[in-house]
């Protein structure tokens, strides 16, 4: 999308908990945790097929994946 004149990127929320799971190191272990808690919550409408492809085209797949039935599913 661009907003007067800059790229701004939009990712689904399926997309965004790829990304939180990548980037666990970065972030404070309470706030991301608060995070996955909230997308247990939010689990019955979030679509499983789109975090699953999400998963296998990120780099370290396996470890994401991992994660995800760990902390997640």
């Amino acid at each position: 999308m661009q907003y007067e004149g800059y790229p701004i990127s939009i990712y689904s929320v399926e997309r965004m908990l790829i990304e939180l799971i990548r980037y666990k190191s970065k972030l404070p272990f309470d706030y991301y945790k608060e995070i996955i808690l909230n997308y247990r919550k939010r689990m019955p409408r979030l679509d499983v097929q789109a975090i699953q492809d999400y998963a296998m085209a990120s780099p370290k797949n396996n470890k994401i994946l991992e994660t995800l039935l760990m902390e997640v599913f």
